[in-house]
């Protein structure tokens, strides 16, 4: 007989989705694991960057914009939901970096 218990709960994001995340951070230049690593941001804002990546419902698209837009970027798609915290990434270390 079968148990009546929960299925087990995935708690780490899927690694498509640190990807997408990863690759726009570098299209902008904001260093993310750096940014953690120096406490510019916490552990647990990235791993909600990850997060909220996950929940978007663009991965399509931002797979395709990543290829078309290789190199230094300005800005990401309008439909990125991590812009505010990409910006704010890239504005610390773009001031760590004029120093």
């Amino acid at each position: 007989m079968m148990s009546q218990t929960a299925p087990f709960q995935l708690t780490y994001p899927r690694p498509g989705n640190a990807c997408l995340m990863h690759g726009m951070a570098e299209r902008l230049g904001a260093d993310v694991e750096r940014a953690a690593a120096s406490g510019d941001i916490s552990l647990q804002e990235l791993s909600d960057m990850v997060s909220r990546c996950g929940d978007c419902t663009q991965h399509d698209a931002c797979i395709i914009w990543l290829l078309d837009h290789q190199g230094p970027q300005v800005l990401p798609p309008e439909y990125c939901l991590n812009t505010q915290e990409l910006h704010y990434v890239r504005a610390v270390q773009g001031q760590i970096s004029a120093n």
